[in-house]
């Protein structure tokens, strides 16, 4: 079944140069300053997760020629300061190298301003509300190459290496999740707490993210190329005077397969079936799964490291919220090490956990590869 998009008014985001010189000013980036634009809510529980991003561009930071700067702009708005404090603090310890801006995304001049600015467009989304996402749409109308997730509509909008570049994902397998279905089902947790537990084990490979920032900060002529894809394909296939009649037809086609089911329908296989476990239901969300063959290594050279960079990261309060989904200090310690001597596959490394726990510390794996202290081969 065809994903269609509510559509966007494309002449919005056509600039002229003057617009973009004035945009550029407005925020202080001269020509030896490479701007990263984000757009949307900046909910770390909720749209997403800001730490792989910021861990990769640090990393691309590093590769720059002397002189040249980065500039990463955050248009959108923190539900509350204490959200807004957990983004300035995360920023500080994952991209000390890079300066960050955050725009007030509900102003039309902010929104303006940044999408005037921009030289690449970067959202990796990892949360389960995202089913098709008009900012990347947005950003191709822009005229900007787009880094995004692999992830769910994303991939139907980004057209990996043409518009943009798309970066793998990963989540635990079906099973992995029943008990933060439950736990909101039962008012435990509520919704917020449920994406937030969910997006905490969704992992964006970082060095795939850097990689991705690095080629398009070198290569002024493939941001061109790629932006000026994405608005050839966002003007023909997502403008409103494109789409409407796809969903006058999408509508059609619905009926008539309800009205053909209608007296056919098989039972759902699921007893509870408004809850089902997230990494059932959206499975098809990921890049991929993770998996007992899935071989893993550590980023860092050792597991001490390793495990004090975990720590630091554990700290903060983005991190911090979804202890539930966390494997503790003592597991954590105990996968670092098993790897020390080298990559092993994920049903491995949690062969000696007790079986009660080894679901749990098999599903962390996945927190791991999010934080960037594993990588998967």
């Amino acid at each position: 079944m065809p994903v269609i998009p509510l559509g966007i008014h494309t002449k919005d985001f056509c600039f002229t140069p003057e617009q973009r010189a004035a945009a550029r000013t407005a925020v202080g980036a001269d020509d030896r300053t490479l701007v990263v634009l984000f757009s949307g809510r900046l909910s770390f529980h909720a749209k997403a997760h800001p730490l792989a991003m910021y861990q990769a561009l640090e990393q691309a930071a590093r590769t720059l020629p002397n002189g040249q700067r980065l500039l990463l702009v955050e248009c959108g708005w923190h539900a509350n300061e204490a959200i807004a404090a957990a983004y300035a603090e995360a920023a500080a310890l994952a991209c000390p190298s890079v300066r960050t801006l955050t725009l007030d995304g509900r102003q039309q001049q902010a929104r303006q301003t940044a999408w005037a600015c921009a030289d690449v467009f970067c959202s990796l989304s990892d949360n389960i509300q995202e089913t098709f996402g008009l900012v990347p749409i947005e950003a191709m109308a822009a005229g900007l190459p787009v880094v995004v997730s692999d992830w769910d509509g994303y991939r139907d909008t980004v057209r990996d290496g043409v518009d943009g570049l798309r970066i793998p994902t990963l989540t635990p397998g079906p099973g992995l999740g029943t008990d933060l279905a439950l736990r909101h089902a039962i008012d435990i947790d509520n919704y917020d707490m449920y994406c937030g537990h969910t997006c905490s084990l969704v992992a964006v490979d970082v060095a795939a993210t850097a990689s991705a920032f690095t080629r398009l900060f070198a290569a002024p002529a493939l941001r061109r190329q790629m932006g000026e894809a994405g608005r050839q394909r966002a003007r023909a296939d997502y403008d409103w005077t494109a789409i409407i009649a796809r969903y006058e037809t999408l509508w059609e086609e619905l009926a008539a397969i309800r009205q053909a089911k209608a007296s056919t329908q098989a039972p759902l296989p699921h007893p509870w079936p408004a809850r089902l476990d997230p990494f059932y239901a959206f499975g098809v969300y990921p890049t991929r799964q993770m998996t007992p063959s899935m071989r893993l290594r550590l980023v860092d050279g050792n597991p001490e490291t390793a495990q004090e960079r975990l720590e630091r990261y554990r700290a903060l309060k983005m991190v911090a919220f979804a202890t539930l989904v966390m494997p503790d200090k003592e597991e954590c310690r105990a996968v670092l090490h098993r790897l020390a001597s080298g990559p092993m596959t994920a049903g491995d490394l949690v062969a000696a956990v007790p079986p009660g726990r080894r679901p749990y510390v098999f599903r962390g794996l996945v927190w791991l590869l999010k934080l960037g202290i594993l990588a998967a081969e």
